[in-house]
């Protein structure tokens, strides 16, 4: 993936800045105010690897292209098993100069910013860094292989260094003393082009023509597909019916001479040309291909893609972009994604299904990085990254934070000394949400809400209600904890007494009942409820009022599962947790009954401790939750609460 890029008097960028993209995550936002730069960004990726025109800045004009070097430069974090033999002593050269970046060795600010991003990076990535080469490596604005400020005297000794690995290698006398590489940067070069060759780069305007860019003719669809439309003519019109029409034809011909006794019909060579496959193909695009427009169904009609409205416009192209990349194209490990303002023209009610399409497909490919004016995915998504952009006079300001605790990031960001957020974060992505939800509910098709509070939440809830997502456009979004959903409840009811007589859509808000339980007043109405499960004594889970006495025992959802489905699930992390789970081995699996789960075991006190801390390693929630709805199946009966739930939305 992209880490982040270095930009050098391109477009809005004025002198050299460092922007971080991601600290781990592939699904990447650029937010910030009009004009600022984010657009910028997206454009400078695609001069770089698909060699469009560069934007330079005005500063370029005044003091000219050779004062200024205008440069490009991604910081990419590849695995080192991508790189061929042949570029490794080149990319290990880098990855050293990079990771031995330090304070001592800082002289301006994007090295500082760049510095500050790795550590975030070191602590929040999920991948073993060993594994990974980080490689600053693009082009400045003559075409030639640029390493930005990483081109330093540390590179040259790295550079020298590898090259001592080799036996055949005659170097100088001495490491030459000059603080940079010149002529060797051609070996840089030929890593670029590898990279540039084995990444593609999809660019998605904001102001792009949705009839012109959905062509199946069209480079960006292709890439889109991962084959190009020769290829896919090349399947399906073989060698051999090309030569049998070649055959055909020149019989053909044969006769007519025959029959004109002196006449022929011949071209002007001595050898005759036959239909190559490029005539073939080109022929087919021209007559079959670019006759053919999207369209869309509505009810029993097609309409062709002009005749929708902007929004439904702007939805038609990401939704083709990632039903190409999931159900036709083989791997996306090697795509990056780049879209411009993907809400521009849609009404604020289907801004969420936009977003949440997005992420699914960044989970798809190797990174969509997109900008936005649009701040209600902030407290949605389950984990990514975002960059918030500012400007003071002509100096740039980068904020990156993981989305998955943006919150606290926010918080921290905002009273930091150099840095000043556009504006209060939090307040903007909540209202934006709020809106979406508002709006949703009270549309000609209205959309129904299910907010939890975490995303293995989400996953148990997705599978017992994938009905409702599909016929009763129920959205099920995670919020990150009880705290949130007290937050964003109080911000639906705000707005609930205004829009209640439209309201058709429901909101129902759901949490489990911790020992540190989040209370708060609720009024619950026909159209916004908030609820929370408690385990009840004699296997009943019941739903009740955030602020009912009911408040023990605490309550999670692994506590109120099928019990038989519960156990079976438990049972496959036996092996890989035997501290935890090794008093499996004391019970019966034959006598598990479909109660909830946590009444399914018969478990001592050490035991259920043992369990308890089995659910707080890391990462184990969501997994557990993922093999739980591989299990279960139409014979597993539905647990009660599921079905409360369910009877809300149908009735």
């Amino acid at each position: 993936m992209i880490i982040g890029i270095v930009l050098r008097y391109y477009k809005t960028y004025q002198g050299r800045n460092y922007i971080p993209l991601t600290d781990s995550d592939q699904f990447c936002g650029l937010v910030g105010n009009n004009g600022i730069g984010k657009s910028s960004i997206l454009e400078a990726l695609d001069a770089c690897f698909n060699d469009k025109s560069w934007n330079f800045n005005t500063a370029t004009k005044k003091s000219g292209l050779n004062s200024t070097n205008p440069e490009i430069v991604p910081i990419f974090l590849l695995k080192k098993t991508d790189i061929p033999d042949e570029y490794q002593e080149v990319a290990r050269s880098l990855d050293n100069t990079v990771r031995n970046i330090s304070t001592d060795n800082l002289t301006s600010q994007p090295q500082i910013d760049f510095y500050n991003h790795l550590q975030s990076i070191v602590k929040n990535t999920n991948n073993n860094l060993n594994d990974c080469y980080f490689l600053p490596i693009g082009l400045d604005y003559k075409g030639g292989v640029s390493l930005s400020f990483f081109n330093n005297r540390k590179l040259v000794e790295d550079f020298y260094n590898e090259k001592l690995h080799k036996a055949d290698i005659v170097l100088p006398p001495h490491i030459p003393s000059k603080n940079k590489l010149d002529e060797e940067l051609e070996t840089f070069m030929k890593l670029w082009s590898f990279i540039k060759d084995k990444f593609d780069y999809i660019y998605i305007p904001r102001e792009i023509d949705p009839e012109s860019f959905t062509r199946l003719e069209t480079t960006e669809v292709q890439v889109l597909m991962g084959e190009s439309l020769e290829k896919i003519l090349s399947q399906r019109v073989t060698k051999k019916q090309i030569t049998d029409i070649n055959k055909s034809l020149n019989d053909f011909l044969d006769e007519i001479s025959q029959e004109l006794d002196g006449y022929s019909y011949r071209t002007i060579t001595d050898r005759q040309q036959n239909l190559r496959r490029s005539d073939v193909n080109n022929l087919i695009i021209q007559a079959f291909f670019s006759i053919r427009k999207l369209h869309k169904e509505k009810g029993v009609n097609w309409l062709d893609i002009n005749s929708l409205s902007s929004g439904e416009k702007q939805k038609a192209i990401i939704n083709i972009a990632y039903k190409l990349l999931i159900n036709h194209r083989a791997s996306g490990d090697n795509l990056i994604i780049g879209i411009d303002e993907p809400e521009s023209s849609l009404h604020i009610s289907a801004c969420y299904d936009q977003f949440s399409t997005l992420y699914e497909m960044s989970r798809e490919c190797m990174q969509v990085i997109f900008s936005t004016h649009w701040y209600g995915f902030l407290p949605t998504v389950e984990s990514g990254s975002a960059t918030f952009i500012n400007r003071s006079a002509e100096t740039h300001q980068f904020d990156q934070v993981n989305l998955a605790n943006y919150r606290e990031q926010v918080k921290h960001i905002s009273k930091g000394s150099r840095k000043v957020m556009p504006f209060d974060v939090r307040l903007k992505s909540l209202n934006d949400f709020v809106q979406s939800v508002i709006s949703s509910t009270t549309s000609e098709e209205p959309y129904n809400w299910l907010i939890c509070e975490g995303s293995s939440e989400k996953i148990y809830l997705s599978e017992y209600f994938k009905d409702l997502v599909v016929n009763n456009k129920l959205r099920i979004v995670p919020v990150g904890g009880a705290g949130e959903i007290k937050r964003l409840y109080k911000y639906l009811f705000a707005s609930y007494d205004d829009f209640k007589r439209e309201m058709v859509g429901k909101i129902y808000l759901l949490s489990d009942t911790d020992s540190q339980l989040v209370q708060y007043e609720v009024t619950n109405e026909s159209n916004l409820l908030c609820n929370r499960i408690v385990s009840g004594s004699n296997y009943i889970t019941d739903l009740v009022n955030i602020n009912s006495s009911h408040v023990s025992p605490s309550t999670t959802i692994e506590d109120v599962l099928n019990g038989k489905a519960f156990v079976e699930t438990l049972v496959t992390f036996r092996d890989d947790y035997p501290e935890h789970l090794g008093f499996l081995d004391s019970h019966s699996m034959e006598d598990v009954k479909e109660v909830c789960s946590r009444s399914a075991l018969d478990l001592k006190t050490s035991e259920t401790d043992k369990l308890l801390n089995f659910f707080k390693q890391e990462g184990v929630k969501y997994e557990f939750s993922k093999r739980y709805i591989d299990i279960i199946d139409d014979s597993y009966e539905i647990p009660d609460w599921i079905t409360k739930i369910r009877q809300y939305f149908e009735s």
